[in-house]
């Protein structure tokens, strides 16, 4: 890698936020440049989570399911972002990580069809989740994986921590730069096994970096979620809403030196 890369997109993260975004975007012809700060690029959030995905269940709806969404926000869901989920979520769950991507969901089998088997968790009023056992984020993250690495215009850099986001604004050697239009035009990578520093200049930039679990003593999360993406977010001058609605699990084992 050298000291200066440039790509058409930067994603910082390949969990299946960072994953779908880069294999949407390649198939529409754009380069992508993916990184991640592990050795292994399934290791993320996505590939510990365990129950399933919202699909869409016998005689659902997308009211039904913004209803259900709603009523389980208690007041705080951004009612946009519910219609968006409601209307477009299962068809895209369907198109990108069954069709393209081709996770294999449980299925119930003995009948012709062998239909997706779908589970009812809390807050859904019917049957809509698929699940691969419960082990579903391994199964969307391998699959995803699988997918990048198919894709000849996707460059997957693993072991690439990122360090802050390029802002002229902050990082220029014009003092005066301070004063313009906050921009982002890539990122400081630090190669960590060679401990340089490293320019990714890109024409855009996601941000998909997973949570913040391990700001806590104690978490169920992993140990890459430790708030880097909002913390980058924050010095570029991006609003940071909801930080309180951290995602954890509500049992663990405890054996001294392992996670929990």
């Amino acid at each position: 890698m050298d000291d200066l890369l440039q790509t058409e997109v930067l994603i910082i993260g390949c969990g299946v936020a960072g994953a779908v975004a880069a294999l949407q975007l390649a198939d529409a012809g754009v380069s992508v440049t993916v990184i991640t700060r592990a050795s292994e690029p399934v290791e993320t959030n996505t590939y510990y989570a365990q129950g399933g995905i919202i699909y869409t269940g016998k005689d659902d709806s997308p009211a039904l399911l913004a209803q259900d969404i709603l009523r389980a926000g208690a007041g705080h869901s951004n009612p946009q972002a519910v219609k968006i989920l409601s209307e477009e979520g299962p068809d895209l769950v369907k198109r990108i990580l069954m069709d393209k991507a081709g996770v294999r969901f449980d299925r119930n089998h003995g009948d012709q069809a062998e239909e997706l088997s779908l589970a009812r968790e809390g807050g859904h009023s019917v049957p809509r989740i698929v699940h691969a056992v419960d082990a579903t984020g391994q199964a969307i993250e391998v699959a995803l994986i699988q997918a990048l690495t198919a894709r000849a215009n996707i460059q997957l850099l693993t072991g690439c921590t990122a360090i802050d986001l390029l802002t002229p604004s902050h990082h220029a050697t014009n003092r005066l730069a301070v004063y313009d239009r906050q921009s982002c035009v890539g990122a400081y990578v630090l190669e960590r096994d060679t401990g340089r520093i490293k320019r990714v200049l890109a024409k855009r930039t996601v941000l998909a970096t997973g949570g913040l679990g391990q700001i806590f003593l104690y978490t169920t999360n992993p140990n890459g979620a430790r708030g880097d993406g909002l913390a980058m977010a924050y010095r570029a001058g991006a609003r940071v809403i909801n930080a309180e609605f951290v995602q954890f699990h509500p049992t663990a084992f405890a054996k001294q030196g392992a996670p929990r």
